[in-house]
């Protein structure tokens, strides 16, 4: 049960940080993201991405798990692949907006001309900088819009902000430039006192259609939304279906 309820942590906080390319309608397919930082072993996530539904696979620290998200029914799916069990919530609110504001005030974003292709797609460079760091950051426009990721996502902080009140993780500089811009990164290297510090970079992009079933729990998984109502660590805010 210990290490159920670390696993889950781990899925609520990416559900909270993470509820990416929800509108990148104009794209279906996946892509294919390693990220490497200070913390643990490189690890690898892949958006599945179809319009109205967005789901996030990872692996870290020997687990294999997913979010799915739905905006027609704002539903937030947790899957726990390797236990065959998963969970359903109301999908989470964004982290207040002042918590934003408050953050962005300390951000300095260049959008410059440089231009590259990565792995087909036209990407343009963006340069932010804040108080602890700069990133630069290799954006399209041609896969929709990137809704960040945030200190509680699947490396434990290991790419994010340090949180905002309430408990919601907050976006740092180079995920709050990209808010509102219609653009989808690629490739992000962020960078501390001349030593890199995270990267994220796209090492895939299939343009395929993706079956329902790859944005609906297994009929086979066990279903948790009940048994975990209540459970001791869900963020502040957080309720599961039927509790109010």
């Amino acid at each position: 049960m210990k290490k159920l309820r670390s696993l889950l942590s781990l899925l609520l906080a990416g559900a909270l940080a993470a509820p990416a390319a929800l509108a990148a309608t104009a794209f279906e397919g996946t892509v294919t993201m390693k990220m490497t930082g200070p913390r643990g072993t490189p690890a690898q996530m892949t958006f599945s991405l179809k319009e109205g539904f967005s789901r996030i696979d990872m692996s870290a620290e020997g687990h294999a798990m997913g979010i799915i998200f739905d905006s027609a029914k704002q539903e937030t799916t947790m899957l726990m692949l390797n236990e065959r069990m998963y969970m359903t919530q109301p999908m989470p609110k964004p982290p207040a907006a002042a918590a934003m504001v408050e953050g962005a005030a300390g951000t300095a974003v260049e959008i410059t001309t440089t231009k590259e292709k990565i792995l087909g797609y036209d990407c343009v460079k963006y340069v932010t900088k804040t108080k602890d760091g700069a990133s630069e950051i290799w954006v399209t426009d041609q896969l929709g819009a990137f809704l960040g990721m945030g200190g509680g996502g699947p490396m434990g902080g290991m790419g994010g902000g340090r949180g905002a009140p309430g408990g919601a993780p907050s976006p740092q500089g180079w995920e709050q430039a990209l808010l509102g811009k219609g653009v989808f990164p690629l490739r992000v290297v962020t960078s501390a006192g001349g030593k890199e510090t995270f990267r994220m970079e796209a090492t895939a992009i299939d343009k395929v259609a993706l079956p329902a079933s790859t944005f609906a729990a297994p009929a086979d998984f066990q279903n948790l939304s009940q048994m975990m109502q209540g459970m001791p660590g869900l963020p502040p805010g957080m309720k599961m279906p039927g509790k109010r």
